[in-house]
């Protein structure tokens, strides 16, 4: 199966020295995606995750594209997503060219518009994200880390940006109460952010 980056798909040169954005990626897969909407929401969920566990690696050679048909293509699987407890936090790629570098909640929630993402949606997706990021110590312990190893990840876990989530989704909770089905939604589709997460968490332990 044919792959490339998504710096080959946006026509970037990583040698150039330029600045890149996820809203440049959403664009591409306006004009080379087989799924483009499904696609450009799995991109902002993975933007959220990276954001949420200090993954600041995030540049163009590390998303990707598999070939599905006739020179269109779909998202690959997520892959080389660390959390660093001891970089500053900004993201390689920016959310997009007016939110600067800095890996925020707001900066996600201020482009999910131009993802075709409407803020409940976007708010219903960093809830599932949230929840996962929320059990790293207890997917950590399941991967046999032990206490010290887990502190030593403490920072790219636990900080500011997982507070800024929560009270987006506190904010969202007191406009309008959720539904019972909604939360188990939640429930279910959280399993497999945490499943990324484990993973995460296996690899670095390594």
């Amino acid at each position: 199966m044919l792959y490339a980056s998504a710096a080959t798909l946006v026509g970037a040169d990583p040698a150039d020295g330029r600045e890149h954005f996820y809203t440049e990626i959403v664009d591409a897969l306006r004009v080379h995606g087989a799924a483009p909407q499904a696609d450009s929401e799995q991109l902002w969920r993975r933007m959220v995750f990276s954001i949420l566990i200090t993954n600041v690696d995030d540049h163009l050679r590390n998303h990707g594209f598999l070939h599905a048909d006739r020179g269109l293509w779909r998202l690959a699987p997520a892959f080389d997503v660390n959390p660093f407890p001891d970089r500053v936090r900004e993201l390689k790629t920016w959310p997009s060219e007016d939110t600067g570098p800095g890996a925020t909640i707001d900066a996600s929630l201020s482009v999910c518009g131009y993802f075709g993402i409407e803020p409940r949606r976007a708010r219903t997706i960093l809830a599932e994200v949230e929840a996962a990021v929320g059990r790293w110590r207890k997917e950590g312990q399941s991967l046999g880390m032990t206490a010290r190893e887990l502190d030593s990840y403490a920072d790219a876990f636990e900080h500011p940006q997982r507070e800024a989530a929560r009270r987006a989704l506190e904010h969202d909770r007191r406009g309008k109460r959720t539904g019972g089905t909604e939360v188990r939604t939640h429930s279910q589709t959280a399993a497999g952010s945490t499943a990324k997460l484990g993973s995460v968490l296996r690899r670095n332990d390594s």
